[in-house]
């Protein structure tokens, strides 16, 4: 085990975390709450960079495959994202009545975001083995859950009247979790160096851009098919429930920003916990028996989040949750590398990833039908818990399809 790269590719999922729970979880309610726009702008802008996501990852991903390098896009596309972020926060903090103009840039920075992992997600394969990717995954979301509560704490006090330039705000959060970000992914950009292994000896049909093809090779592979469509759906009910939290805990349950921020820490804390430690029982126990025993305990959580109105009630469930929340993205990841084809890694990942951003792609819509339907209010929240419930009841059921076995190229 290469301990500095470990320690780089660590912090840098560090640091993309900060940047990632600052606008998740501010902008959200700086434009929803602060702003007075409806909720579905945000949503659709979710929706928006995931489609983009979608349609281009696979290429870049081909392209992976083919020349074996990453950390040259990931320099590149790190950077634009931070140019992107940097500038909404700016439009944020200084504007006012641009709300439009700063949604749209938001959604460009947040598809450049995404493609960072096209990049970065594939090199858990180059740190690991089958012996310890649980725990070298675990590792990488513990430091991912730490850098969501570095998000939320550090930028506390910006919310509560810390200024920087502009009105008092939300929107002033933005701007410091970015530039923590921009410092602390440096590293890894300048540091992080690749094995120089050469490519694989692959027949040239393989390295031509043929989305099509590339597609049922991978999804021919049908354990690596199942784990991808269970983690397209259970990823659909988490990140969604996870994206609306904050709203949840204010319009549900009237928790003010100190309550939900001093939460979602905890929560996080102990995501990062339990991340780590699961993994060590996931490579001894089994990814897929792990991950369908969590899988299996959220679906009580969103059910006792709907049944109990009590909000002191809720929180040991919600911190039970943060224990859970962790392995959930240690583990799939970590049985996606332990079953992708040699020669189609950072493909495979891709499809990984890419299910993830559908995931904020049909979520959002679904969350949305609920709080059209029933209102944005406690009844449409409990109705929304409810079909990410069900969500994850489907994914159980793919899980359970499967029977492992060792991917061939």
């Amino acid at each position: 085990m290469d301990k500095k790269r470990l320690f780089l590719w660590s912090l840098y999922d560090f640091a993309n975390s900060v940047v990632l729970m600052a606008f998740l979880f501010y902008f959200s309610q700086w434009l929803v709450i602060d702003q007075g726009k409806p909720a579905w702008w945000y949503n659709v802008s979710l929706i928006v960079s995931s489609a983009l996501f979608i349609v281009t990852a696979p290429i870049i991903s081909k392209r992976i495959d083919v020349t074996k390098v990453k950390i040259i896009g990931l320099r590149w596309w790190t950077m634009l994202s931070f140019t992107g972020f940097i500038i909404v926060s700016l439009l944020a903090a200084l504007t006012d009545g641009m709300e439009f103009v700063t949604t749209v840039l938001y959604t460009v920075s947040n598809y450049a975001y995404m493609v960072c992992f096209c990049y970065f997600t594939p090199m858990l394969n180059d740190l690991s083995s089958d012996t310890n990717r649980s725990w070298i995954s675990g590792i990488g979301q513990g430091a991912n859950s730490i850098g969501q509560v570095a998000g939320v704490l550090v930028t506390l006090p910006f919310v509560n009247g810390l200024t920087l330039i502009g009105d008092p705000g939300r929107a002033q959060a933005l701007l410091p979790a970015t530039l923590i970000f921009g410092l602390l992914a440096l590293p890894m950009l300048v540091f992080y160096r690749e094995n120089n292994d050469a490519p694989l000896n692959i027949p040239q049909t393989r390295n031509r851009p043929n989305m099509t093809s590339l597609f049922k090779e991978v999804f021919s592979h049908k354990p690596l098919a199942l784990v991808l469509l269970a983690y397209f759906l259970f990823s659909d009910a988490m990140l969604t429930f996870a994206n609306n939290f904050p709203l949840y805990l204010e319009i549900v349950h009237k928790a003010t920003d100190t309550v939900k921020s001093l939460l979602t820490a905890s929560i996080l804390i102990l995501a990062a916990v339990g991340a780590i430690v699961f993994g060590k029982i996931a490579d001894k126990k089994g990814n897929l028996k792990t991950l369908k025993v969590v899988l299996v305990l959220w679906c009580f959580i969103f059910l006792a989040m709907v049944l109990i109105p009590n909000f002191k009630a809720l929180i040991p469930i919600f911190l039970f949750a943060g224990i859970l929340f962790g392995p959930i993205w240690g583990i799939s990841r970590a049985l996606v590398g332990e079953l992708a084809p040699p020669h189609l890694v950072a493909s495979s990942f891709s499809y990984y990833v890419v299910a993830e951003r559908f995931a904020t792609f049909v979520g959002p819509v679904v969350w949305s039908i609920a709080l059209i339907t029933v209102g944005e209010g406690a009844w449409g929240y409990q109705t929304g818990l409810i079909s990410l419930m069900l969500l994850l009841l489907i994914s159980l059921f793919v899980l359970n399809r499967i029977r492992m076995e060792k991917p061939t190229i």
